[in-house]
């Protein structure tokens, strides 16, 4: 009967375990896509000249018209408080490293996870060797 507690205390802190890492792994995913997606925008930019006019999203569903006045120059904010201004081969530099940061997270967390189910799956094996037999 202890043998059993203890075993049930410890596949429920791995599912809690597995939850959260399933839980981060949605985050880095939804950045990971933001990430690309701003890459490919970036990379776009290499066709746009100055005083050309594109539409911006602003939040949702909406749109603004704008007219780029120095399309060669992005302006990334590091954090809360700084930005720095990029050339378009540099910001697409920049934004490569995060990807690469965001995938290695990707990989960690996928490792993880499997470890997590294999050792659910090995507890479970335990409960059903444990269980009483059917009548």
């Amino acid at each position: 009967m202890e043998n059993s507690q203890k075993l049930a205390y410890q596949f429920q802190y791995l599912k809690e375990q597995r939850d959260m890492f399933s839980n981060q792994l949605e985050l880095i995913n939804a950045s990971l896509s933001n990430l690309k997606n701003t890459k490919l925008t970036i990379e776009n930019l290499k066709n746009i000249k100055a005083d050309e006019e594109i539409l911006v999203p602003i939040g949702g569903i909406i749109n603004l018209h704008a007219t780029i006045k120095n399309p060669e120059k992005l302006l990334i904010y590091v954090n809360q408080d700084v930005v720095i201004e990029k050339d378009l081969d540099g910001s697409i530099e920049f934004i490569e490293k995060i990807i690469e940061r965001h995938e290695e997270q990707e990989k960690f967390i996928m490792t993880q996870l499997q470890t997590l189910e294999l050792n659910l799956q090995g507890i479970s094996q335990q409960f059903r060797r444990n269980a009483p037999p059917q009548v």
